[in-house]
């Protein structure tokens, strides 16, 4: 039987043909744009003043708050390549989380937290798995300052826990084994991501007291972004050029601000190869450099020949300013963006091991309302949340 009104219904994709032509027709529009302001970008690295200069350009702008400036006198356009692996006694530690968000249509109120790593020694050992699984069920736990049920706070604990369990896994390492050069991977961006509030400089602050941890244990911290987007170095480009001879290289284009450095990187860069190491000017990354953790960023291409994949990898200043350690990040992240095709092995297992799915939840439910059975409470689920799960397995 039929649940009422439920009819099959699916995506009505003939009602979406017209949009799908614009969006088709805008995505070719986008791309010549692109390649107009590619072109120009281009000219620009090839006679780019020296690193010094653009960090005066850059600094001297009036709003440079998507801009980025390069961190060492290299050339902007130059590429560094590595050993295709690190050392044998190296490991690297990744590590990734995932979450049930507390619903106000379940059996009763609660989130969890799950994060998973993996331990890779390049010693011949075998990987080792690690899960740790939080259950969060105070009202202090669920709801903000004001009575609403936590949303954005969520991604800011996860984000602090994930670090927090990072640290976990390279101090018990450290003590396993003192003299092992030690990466420690994380899948997304270091930079604090949140804005600016009361418990989000509260989970800032402990955020960066686990940078302080990292760098204790002799940690190589690192964030890998995979699809990174953003155009910071399009930006110190543009800075650049209108505060230099090329003042006017925009003018044949229509519209430019479409490019993003992936876009960029993907045609600058070889195989294997990194850029330079550039940083956000930023408000967060001022507070970060305060509590001496400035994020700096590259750009490495971990694809093949034909097919670039650009990932931006995020560290602080305290790991980039030695040259051997970035030798051995970029050797470590080639070898295991190898096996997947630019994705790290360490992070898609420890992806695996945090990913928490719907069964899970459904299980985790079961499991709940029977203990409230056996206390002679009586909870349901809201009927919102009955017809949907009915729904769901009906197709």
């Amino acid at each position: 039987m039929s649940a009422p009104g439920y009819n099959g219904a699916m995506l009505r994709l003939e009602r979406l043909r017209q949009d799908i032509q614009e969006l088709s027709r805008r995505v070719i529009e986008r791309q010549r744009r692109n390649a107009a302001e590619l072109k120009t970008i281009r000219r620009w690295f090839d006679a780019a003043p020296a690193a010094h200069v653009i960090r005066e350009q850059v600094t001297s702008a009036q709003r440079t708050d998507r801009v980025a400036q390069p961190v060492t006198d290299a050339p902007v356009g130059a590429q560094f390549t590595s050993n295709p692996s690190p050392p044998p006694n190296t490991v690297v530690i990744g590590v990734d989380g995932s979450q049930i968000p507390p619903d106000h249509h379940a059996t009763v109120l609660y989130y969890v937290l799950q994060v998973g790593g993996l331990i890779f020694h390049y010693n011949g050992e075998a990987p080792f798995p690690h899960t740790e699984t939080r259950l969060y069920f105070e009202e202090a736990d669920l709801y903000d300052a004001e009575g609403l049920l936590i949303t954005t706070q969520l991604g800011m604990r996860r984000t602090v826990a994930e670090l927090e369990f990072l640290a976990d896994l390279v101090e018990s390492e450290r003590r396993r084994t003192p003299d092992t050069p030690i990466l420690a991977l994380t899948d997304g961006p270091l930079l604090w991501p949140y804005r600016p509030g009361d418990e989000a400089n509260r989970s800032r602050d402990a955020y960066l007291a686990v940078f302080d941890r990292l760098q204790a244990a002799g940690g190589i911290l690192a964030g890998f972004v995979e699809r990174p987007g953003g155009r910071y170095v399009v930006e110190m480009a543009r800075v650049s050029q209108a505060a230099g001879d090329m003042a006017s290289a925009y003018d044949g284009i229509e519209a430019p601000g479409h490019l993003d450095d992936q876009a960029l990187m993907a045609e600058m860069l070889a195989p294997g190869a990194r850029s330079p190491w550039f940083a956000r000017l930023s408000e967060t990354n001022d507070i970060q450099a305060r509590r001496g953790h400035e994020i700096r960023f590259c750009y490495l291409n971990v694809g093949e020949t034909g097919y670039p994949v650009v990932a931006r990898i995020d560290a602080p200043s305290w790991v980039v300013e030695d040259a051997g350690t970035i030798s051995l990040l970029h050797a470590a992240l080639q070898h295991q963006t190898r096996v997947l095709h630019g994705n790290p092995y360490v992070l898609a297992r420890a992806h695996e091991l945090a990913l928490v799915t719907s069964q899970d939840k459904a299980l985790l439910e079961s499991v709940l309302h029977r203990a409230l059975m056996e206390q002679g409470i009586v909870a349901r689920p809201s009927e919102k949340a009955r017809q949907k799960a009915y729904l769901s397995r009906r197709r």
